[in-house]
């Protein structure tokens, strides 16, 4: 009975993490270029970064909230966790060290 118990409990972790990864991949990117109009490339900056990226799973946060360095440890931490591209999390970092 308990390895059926035990079985379940991996069962249930694989499943909300599997589930985790696929909203996860629903991040926002930037689209960069339409390669048939060759229209020019669109960047978006950090604030827009920040608000798509960081509003899926959070309350707004002001950059007032925390120091650079937090702001750093912080954006290194969710460039992991939330699949946010290198240059995505520098024009984040950028903004919320720019406007703290």
């Amino acid at each position: 009975m308990k390895q059926s118990k035990w079985v379940l409990d991996v069962f249930r972790f694989s499943f909300l993490m599997i589930i985790s990864m696929v909203l996860s991949c629903g991040s926002a990117s930037v689209v960069l270029a339409n390669s048939e109009n060759k229209e020019p490339v669109k960047v978006l900056d950090g604030e827009q970064l920040f608000a798509i990226n960081c509003s899926r799973c959070h309350s707004e946060r002001y950059p007032t909230e925390r120091t650079d360095a937090q702001w750093k440890t912080i954006i290194m931490h969710m460039q992991v966790r939330a699949n946010i591209p290198p240059d995505q999390a520098r024009a984040i970092l950028k903004y919320m060290k720019e406007n703290n």
